[in-house]
């Protein structure tokens, strides 16, 4: 049996590594007794996994963890044990039960719906549309272990439109990611495809970055829910 849970990263530990992150959620299945099962071996692990890795600085309402018990239990029951076990800034949002057998869970999440909050007094509206009409924008990225190396990016192959809406010096842009077998892109790498195609000099390190939601889709474009259940916290 294989538990899977949404789970929240919230403002007060936005700035944490994905590792204390995943880490953080490791002690806290241990503080709730949970039956997880572990691998054999040497050094045995705790057969735990997070569907997609978060950026240092993103908040997210829909981050997944799914954990294999040695034993069955009820999945309400050990949501809140897990919630009552977790630090301020992680929830328990929602909890669904799967066989062994099941695909694991980052194999399945296919896109990602995320919003950015950061400030900034210019139209951008023009930029927003030269973007959504545009087939193809590509993005060079600075390869992280490969020097004087660059990274292509498809930009329009994962981000196909952006919505935009700007009030009292602050823009919003709301967009889908899709998550591919070959990867994604990040949200910040978004902000840099406009300054570098569209000069528009946006301030990256001030912007507030959301994911809002993580789900399963087609090649047709249909999207549904993660999980199949909905759980009410404790807290």
């Amino acid at each position: 049996m294989k538990l899977r849970l949404q789970i929240t990263k919230d403002q007060d530990i936005r700035f944490i590594s994905h590792l204390e992150y995943a880490r953080t959620i490791e002690r806290a299945i241990r503080r709730a007794g949970l039956p997880v099962a572990y691998s054999e071996g040497f050094n045995p692990h705790m057969k735990f996994s997070l569907a997609s890795a978060l950026g240092v600085g993103v908040v997210s309402k829909a981050e997944f963890v799914e954990i294999e018990l040695a034993e069955p239990t009820s999945p309400l029951d050990a949501a809140n044990a897990l919630n009552d076990a977790l630090p301020r800034g992680i929830q328990v949002l929602a909890v669904d039960a799967v066989e062994n057998s099941a695909a694991k869970l980052m194999s399945v999440a296919g896109g990602a719906e995320y919003e950015i909050f950061l400030p900034y007094d210019k139209d951008m509206s023009t930029a927003v549309e030269k973007f959504n009409a545009a087939t193809e924008l590509t993005y060079e990225k600075a390869a992280p272990k490969a020097r004087n190396k660059v990274k292509l990016i498809d930009v329009k192959k994962f981000i196909p439109a952006i919505g935009l809406t700007a009030a009292n010096g602050v823009v919003r842009l709301h967009f889908h990611c899709k998550i591919t077998p070959s990867g994604s892109m990040k949200a910040v790498d978004l902000l840099n495809t406009l300054n570098q195609y569209y000069a528009l000099e946006l301030p990256i390190n001030k912007a507030d970055v959301r994911r809002l939601d993580l789900y399963r889709s087609d090649e047709d474009g249909h999207i549904w829910p993660m999980l199949d259940s909905i759980y009410k916290s404790t807290k």
